[in-house]
């Protein structure tokens, strides 16, 4: 009989392993090595301290830290109070994470620092200057009026911020019974965090999943997988992506499977702790396990250990994936998904050829959920092999966009049908095969780059009259975003200064790798910028394949 995840929340499936392997270890980072036991207390002195600070069912927490085992200790804690966690991806800059703050109304912001030579305390102090002049608690921003606690993992102490460690002691009269109250008043229907994805809008969109719409789809990846408390989950990936968050933290959470955590993705150290720990399953983009392959470490390592994962996040040939399967001996998986759809939608079976696994993404996962191709223009279904959008319903469908009702009902129908606009061919088997965008999304290494977004931060420069942004083919990272900027007239300006420009505003991983002037764009009748002709003239002109 299978388990019901679905009738769990995320408390209530690791408090489960927690009994079942107290003295297991559940976290493995650097020279530290944390059992479920230990987790757990640490996540309930936290989840103590917060309620300390007033914070209750419903309130924001922000989190923005690089990978360890307090950004755990953060997520878990405002799950035990009835808290959303809302992940910040590191790379953001300022006006990203001004927006995050405050479109997602939090109230705290658990954060490190400094990550990967970002200043993450010079950040916060220019958003909030008045922070450097308070109480720890009491923050009045005026940016952000609702946000009044921040909470800093460093050695050193910051005015206005409270020292993550010391905080953790903070709570340490709050009764066990006030806790206990507050984390049986959690139900699994209950949104768990909201997650911001890059929308066609320039404008994040904040996905809110539900505790058990992520059990549900993890349980389903991980039948395909296999996972048992054996295995060993390799995760370099950042904690604030869906990787980290599904098949990384929660994946090893409900199944008692240890989690060997890394800072960051480095071929040396990835290869090392494979061997070392004995990891045993892995998701990531082509480019992860293109660069474990062809590293000069690899063939002095044992890899034996690696057995399964899922690739994706960029095109896929079948020669990686038979490469995956000789050199490293794994069974991969293609799979197809979204914030949107609690992180996954489709996903290859066990016994799927290399071509088959290459060439389309799997079939839908959930049998108790739907799957259709259907013509953008006028939402009739559409025959098997035709080309059309994406539609999905069911369970796997995100509870909605957070204060954004009109763009929920943009994506999602009358009828709970939910509008991913990509683009797609179903055969006759069920399989899908992602063929384009309507979104015009770029994914990049993993992430998500809205072309609208980084085209209209270019045209806020001074010397700029129009720009447009494509994604075109890398080896390493699947896709980097390209510029194509028209200037105005009598200014001139370099490949450079677009670039500075980018930089000190967005994260790194958005800038554009490439941009070309132009004098005109090439349009329709209608005067729509034709992209797909910029695209042809930028593999063309740089020699892309």
């Amino acid at each position: 009989m299978k388990k019901d995840w679905g009738g769990l929340t995320l408390a209530d499936a690791l408090d489960e392993t927690v009994n079942r392997f107290p003295d297991k270890e559940a976290i493995v980072f650097n020279d530290r090595r944390i059992t479920f036991r230990e987790l757990k207390e640490k996540i309930n002195k936290l989840a103590k301290a917060f309620l300390k600070l007033g914070l209750k069912r419903e309130d924001k927490i922000a989190i923005m830290m690089g990978n360890c085992p307090e950004w755990v200790y953060a997520r878990d804690a405002a799950i035990r109070i009835g808290a959303l966690w809302v992940p910040i991806n590191t790379r953001y800059k300022l006006p990203e994470l001004e927006y995050i703050l405050r479109h997602s109304d939090a109230t705290t912001l658990v954060m490190v620092d400094e990550f990967l030579q970002i200043n993450f305390i010079e950040m916060i102090n220019k958003l909030c200057p008045e922070l450097s002049r308070c109480e720890p608690g009491r923050l009045a921003s005026e940016k952000l009026p609702l946000l009044k606690n921040v909470i800093c993992l460093s050695e050193k102490k910051y005015d206005g911020m409270f020292n993550f460690n010391e905080f953790l002691e903070y709570g340490s009269d709050v009764p066990d019974d006030e806790l206990k109250e507050a984390r049986s008043s959690i139900q699994p229907d209950d949104t768990a965090n909201i997650t911001y994805t890059s929308g066609t809008t320039g404008a994040p969109k904040g996905v809110m999943t539900s505790h058990s719409q992520f059990l549900k789809a993890m349980a389903a990846m991980a039948e395909r997988f296999g996972t048992t408390e054996d295995d060993h989950i390799l995760l370099p990936a950042p904690l604030f992506t869906n990787i980290g968050n599904l098949t990384g933290l929660i994946q090893g959470e409900m199944y008692g499977a240890p989690l060997v955590m890394l800072e960051y993705f480095n071929t040396p150290e990835v290869l090392r702790a494979i061997e070392e720990e004995r990891c045993s399953i892995f998701t990531g983009p082509p480019a992860m396990y293109t660069m474990m392959i062809e590293h000069e470490d690899f063939k002095k390592r044992d890899v034996s250990s690696m057995r399964t994962g899922i690739i994706g996040g960029a095109p896929v040939t079948p020669e990686i994936v038979g490469r995956i399967a000789e050199e490293i001996g794994m069974k991969i998986f293609s799979a197809y998904g979204m914030t949107e759809n609690s992180a996954i939608t489709t996903m290859s079976e066990v016994d799927d050829s290399f071509e088959m696994i290459a060439n389309t993404s799997g079939r839908l996962l959930f049998k108790d959920c739907e799957m259709k191709i259907v013509d953008p223009k006028t939402g009739k279904d559409l025959p098997q092999g035709k080309e059309g959008e994406i539609w999905t319903r069911g369970w796997l469908v995100m509870k909605g966009y957070y204060k954004m009702p009109e763009e929920t009902a943009k994506s999602i129908d009358k009828e709970g049908w939910f509008h991913t606009g990509d683009l797609g061919i179903m055969d006759q088997g069920g399989y899908l095969k992602v063929t384009g965008r309507l979104k015009d999304l770029i994914i990049s290494g993993g992430f998500n780059i809205d072309p609208v977004e980084v085209g209209s931060l270019i045209s806020q420069h001074p010397s700029v009259e129009m720009a447009q942004v494509i994604g075109v083919p890398d080896h390493r990272l699947g896709e980097v975003a390209m510029a194509f900027v028209k200037l105005k007239e009598g200014k001139e300006c370099k490949e450079d200064d677009i670039i500075d420009f980018c930089m000190d505003r967005i994260g790194k991983y958005k800038v554009p790798k490439y941009v070309k002037f132009i004098e005109e764009f090439p349009v329709t009748a209608y005067g729509k910028v034709q992209k797909f002709k910029l695209k042809d003239m930028a593999i063309k002109e740089l020699g892309l394949k």
